[in-house]
């Protein structure tokens, strides 16, 4: 009987032992899963973050596509002004003083 009480009282010890490995496994599972979580939720804060970041800059590109289309547009027209009669007698006024026929030059002197 004594041995019989023996290995009853080292089944118990030995329960004991997987009961709290047991426990201490889940714990430690648990742990990990926090863990992957929050470095999950840290990464998936710094993406957001440079998602606006980016958003701002496309922004600002998409500003300064409009600008520069519009600068374009002004090019042209001063493109087609250029080739034009009136810019090049306008030019040869203020440029090289030329005049047209019948046009009066009253010039003031200095004192």
């Amino acid at each position: 009987m004594a041995s019989s009480r023996s290995s009853k009282n080292r089944m118990t010890a030995m329960e004991k032992r997987r009961r709290r490995s047991g426990a201490s496994g889940y714990l430690l599972i648990a742990l990990i899963v926090s863990l992957i979580t929050g470095v999950v939720m840290i990464q998936i804060h710094d993406v957001k973050s440079r998602l606006k970041v980016y958003e701002e800059q496309d922004q600002a590109l998409d500003e300064q596509i409009a600008a520069e289309l519009e600068r374009a547009e002004e090019l042209n027209e001063l493109e087609k002004y250029v080739q034009t009669k009136a810019y090049a007698e306008e030019q040869a006024h203020e440029k090289l003083g030329l005049v047209n026929e019948g046009e009066i030059i009253f010039r003031l002197e200095d004192n």
